[in-house]
């Protein structure tokens, strides 16, 4: 075979092979367009179309799926995840989807249309404070202060309790919380311990008294108590006519425990001599809701008692004591009263007399005692009936004594108008109803408007009790609610 025809036919070859090529790569690009179709998308965490930072609301194992909100935009959106799904913790270290907690604040890619979860990492910005149980919720502010720091809250903010989301209103301030946020926002609350109840038996003698649970409950004991209780152990106190007892409890979450106290009454009662030293002098000091004379040692009976000290210029202290030895000695330093623009006003007159009796009779309602007249404000009872500390004056008549200089008027005027009107619960209906650990009545039921917020909590037998914190405002006008039906008890 000559030179000039091998060429001929290799030349035709490559034109043949040119001719097949096109129409293999043709029948691939078709293998591969009907892989595409399946929707299933490559793995490669180069590739995505959008990106987040939420907060993980929810993770389902059976769906394969991570709910996701974004805090600016208030939007909540559900992404999928598979085998080519990464993980990472905030360094960047791989982590698997068990490992992931809900309420974390997260960065995410994903694809939009897929709706596929391409890359998931605990945001390197995010804070967090666990396991607190010193806080404080300011709900007419939205600011929730931890330690020293304040952070800003809404009613957008993921609260996650029992593994999924919940409600701000279904957080008891006796709850124990992890916080997570970025900057000044708080983004996510989570209940790692919640709450029980304890109901009291055979605690006829203690009524009038003080029951001490752990350090978080403090309560006057009363007729048909529920007390909210954090879940775990605790040491019960509770003492009343210079007698105390101990008992140990067991609390477990959303359950009702029956706590038996009638072997823990005692004979004669005991009493300490307390000493007060008190800056500024003119401070004045209640007791137990009485105005009382600190000039020399005060005898009070062992247990829990009361103690609010107020004076004009300075901050009012409220809190308790517990004596329960001999003698005693107490040392109380107010603080001055700073302006907006932190200057000191103390020596200023900043609450007038009306003010002042409001904010004693304020306080002294709030802790569940009667409340006080001006003239027993500034010392002077000459011709007036004088007020006891249950809210009943010398004549029985429940505060409404005469003057008699005065043509028979009112010696006791109301503290706030706002006690002119009512809460009322309205469902569900035929529910046990208390209200700060005190028996209210049956629903539907009514109580009078006390500012403030306050811890509701609803019980029916046979089915598990549920608490509500309530911000109760300052309007002029009657307010309602209404809850879920509580769950019967399996």
């Amino acid at each position: 075979m000559s030179g000039h025809r091998k060429k001929r036919i290799i030349t035709g070859i490559v034109i043949l092979l040119g001719m097949l090529l096109p129409a293999a790569c043709g029948r691939q690009d078709q293998a591969d367009e009907k892989q595409n179709n399946t929707g299933f998308v490559a793995a490669d965490t180069g590739v995505f179309d959008s990106a987040d930072t939420a907060v993980v609301a929810g993770i389902d194992m059976d769906e394969k799926s991570v709910t996701l909100k974004n805090m600016q935009k208030k939007r909540q959106y559900t992404l999928t995840y598979d085998g080519t799904t990464f993980f990472y913790d905030k360094y960047g270290k791989v982590i698997s989807i068990t490992q992931l907690q809900r309420g974390e604040v997260v960065d995410v890619t994903f694809f939009r249309e897929k709706k596929r979860l391409n890359s998931l990492q605990i945001s390197g910005d995010a804070w967090n404070h666990k396991y607190i149980d010193e806080y404080r919720l300011n709900e007419e502010k939205f600011q929730a202060e931890v330690g020293s720091a304040i952070y800003a809250y809404s009613e957008d903010t993921v609260v996650i309790s029992d593994g999924k989301q919940g409600d701000l209103i279904d957080i008891n301030p006796v709850d124990v919380l992890t916080f997570r946020g970025i900057g000044s926002d708080l983004y996510s609350i989570v209940v790692e311990r919640g709450h029980g109840y304890v109901r009291l038996k055979n605690e006829e003698y203690f009524y009038g008294g003080w029951i001490e649970i752990g350090n978080k409950t403090i309560r006057k004991v009363t007729e048909n108590m529920m007390l909210t209780v954090p879940e775990g152990s605790h040491q019960v106190l509770i003492s009343n006519k210079g007698t105390s007892g101990v008992k140990q409890i067991e609390v477990r979450k959303d359950m009702e425990l029956e706590l038996d106290v009638g072997d823990l009454k005692g004979e004669e009662p005991k009493y300490g001599s307390v000493v007060f030293t008190i800056t500024p002098e003119e401070a004045v000091l209640y007791l137990d809701g009485e105005k009382t004379d600190y000039s020399a040692p005060v005898r009070l009976e062992y247990g829990i008692h009361q103690m609010i000290v107020m004076a004009e210029g300075y901050d009012t202290i409220s809190q308790y004591l517990k004596v329960g030895q001999a003698s005693a000695g107490i040392e109380v330093t107010m603080k001055a009263n700073e302006d907006v623009s932190g200057n000191d006003v103390s020596g200023n007159d900043v609450l007038a007399d009306s003010e002042l009796l409001d904010e004693v009779n304020r306080i002294l309602n709030e802790k569940g005692y009667g409340g006080i007249t001006a003239d027993e404000l500034t010392g002077n009872q000459t011709g007036q009936n004088q007020q006891t500390g249950n809210g009943t004056d010398s004549t029985g008549s429940n505060g409404t004594g005469t003057d008699n200089t005065n043509n028979g008027s009112q010696t006791n005027p109301p503290v706030t108008s706002t006690l002119s009107y009512y809460v009322t619960i309205e469902a569900p209906i035929g529910v046990e109803v208390y209200l700060d650990g005190n028996y209210i009545g049956i629903t539907p039921c009514s109580f009078k408007k006390e500012p403030g917020s306050h811890t509701l909590t609803l019980r029916n037998t046979g089915y598990v009790a549920k608490s509500y914190t309530i911000q109760v405002d300052e309007e002029l006008k009657n307010i309602s609610y209404s809850f879920l039906d509580l769950v019967k008890i399996e």
